[in-house]
């Protein structure tokens, strides 16, 4: 195989002849800034020089560690299947950006800016890294307690501080580890792509209706046959519930070891709306399989066809979008409302009904109690900067969103990178708020800011296109 690898990258590779590097500090409109990439001839070049390498590292918590993703937080009580940070470099005419995945619930924008700081050394500035979690809830919630915007609201791992201090540090030294390893391994590369309708694996949250999602699948060969899978499918992995205390990927565990490649990454997109409530037959690891299995099989049935091409150049924008935070209630009004939820919920238990219209109702009681704490901490945030990235490679289109973005809000072409470089809550269209849904209580933003954002987003695109 290494002579026909050999061969296909001098037949592709060597037929290339741009690159990117960085260009000065530009406008947007409606935005604060954005970092531009663009893309020029280099002279005498033989071609685009770009390579990409990929690796990772452990961040399993130990027991005692809170799990995230259902109130109250449990503490970690063992593990079903390791979790890791896998991290993807590509590096472009010697710039060097990287793609951060972790097995976490979330990665808010202090823990992003950590990671940045001390993997700057590796030739990696903080414009140019993503680190995004792929949300499962038997995982850790990735905040760093006492920093960014939304401190007083962050309050997880207040259980076990100290515990829960020395878990992040180790994460943001697996981040790191990866990511050198990552630059260790860069190597010539090419690459082929594939679009289609994604498998059921999950639904429309409150009303059980079929998702409108895509599942994007990207593989890369490298010049040595190593490959990597990237695959971007929108869901909550929730099969598991708050009954389970092992620490665990969810399904997305699952998929890698049926996929044949060395590395998969499951990059979660607008899945703020969508679930396997209605769609799992049991909260089990069994279960798990199930669902992984057809995930799995869609992915290699998207691939298996696409033919390998040369990679094309990076192109991107990087800005902050200012949105308005919601309106308060006093804490009176929060605490009425959480009483009267958790009656709904109690009644429906002591009726016997349906196990999934409990779970909704227990998911209201849950908003209310997020409500409640907003009451109590939100008090004198006037605007929130969600950061945010566009960018083009390979053919396809990318937007980083620093939340659980609604799928009814994204109707670009596209893919969304959700969960990434900060956690905002949900970003909720405005019928969930019309409706009183789990997500528009549990929602930082006011109502109308999900269509304000996306609307924002795809004029990032339109200039991306410009530039």
């Amino acid at each position: 195989m290494q002579w026909y690898n050999k061969m296909m990258f001098n037949h592709f590779i060597k037929k290339q002849y741009s690159y990117a590097e960085m260009c000065d500090i530009m406008p947007v409109t409606e935005c604060a800034y954005a970092v531009c990439f663009t893309q020029h001839r280099k002279k005498g070049s033989g071609g685009l020089e770009m390579k990409l390498g990929f690796a990772r590292a452990d961040i399993t918590p130990d027991v005692g560690v809170e799990l995230g993703g259902y109130a109250p937080y449990r503490p970690c009580a063992g593990v079903h299947d390791r979790l890791y940070c896998k991290t993807v470099v590509l590096e472009q005419d010697g710039q060097r950006y990287a793609l951060m995945v972790l097995d976490m619930l979330c990665v808010d924008e202090a823990l992003a800016k950590r990671i940045a700081q001390d993997v700057a050394e590796l030739g990696i500035p903080e414009g140019h890294l993503i680190a995004a979690a792929i949300h499962t809830h038997a995982g850790v919630c990735g905040v760093v307690a006492g920093e960014g915007a939304l401190a007083a609201v962050n309050r997880f791992g207040e259980a076990d501080a100290a515990l829960f201090g020395s878990y992040i540090q180790r994460v943001i030294r697996a981040a790191v580890e990866s990511c050198r390893e990552a630059v260790s391994k860069l190597e010539h590369f090419t690459v082929r792509k594939a679009q289609g309708e994604a498998p059921v694996i999950g639904s429309e949250r409150h009303t059980g209706q079929p998702a409108r999602a895509t599942l994007t699948v990207l593989q890369c060969r490298t010049e040595s046959g190593r490959s990597l899978t990237l695959y971007q499918l929108p869901c909550h992995p929730t099969v598991l519930s708050a009954a389970n205390g092992l620490a665990s990927a969810d399904f997305v565990g699952g998929i890698e070891p049926l996929l044949d490649t060395d590395m998969a990454v499951f990059i979660n997109g607008a899945a703020g709306d969508i679930s396997t409530r209605f769609t799992r037959r049991e909260a089990t690891f069994a279960e798990c399989d199930r669902m992984a299995r057809i995930a799995a099989e869609a992915v290699t049935a998207l691939i298996e066809s696409a033919e390998y091409t040369a990679p094309t150049p990076l192109k991107g924008l990087r800005t902050t979008l200012s949105l308005q935070p919601r309106p308060l209630e006093t804490v009176a009004q929060a605490e009425k409302k959480l009483s009267a939820a958790t009656r709904r919920w109690q009644a429906a238990v002591d009726a016997g009904e349906e196990p999934g219209a409990v779970r909704i109702l227990r998911s209201y009681v849950e908003g209310a109690g997020v409500n409640l704490e907003f009451a109590q901490s939100m008090q004198g945030i006037r605007s929130l900067e969600l950061p945010v990235s566009v960018f083009s490679l390979w053919g396809l289109e990318f937007v980083t969103v620093p939340g659980e973005l609604f799928s009814t809000l994204w109707q670009h072409s596209a893919v969304p990178i959700c969960y990434a470089n900060g956690y905002y809550r949900y970003i909720a269209d405005q019928n969930a708020y019309e409706a009183g849904y789990y997500e528009a209580m549990a929602a930082i933003l006011a109502r109308g800011q999900g269509e304000i954002f996306a609307q924002q987003a795809e004029k990032l695109l339109t200039q991306l296109k410009n530039t």
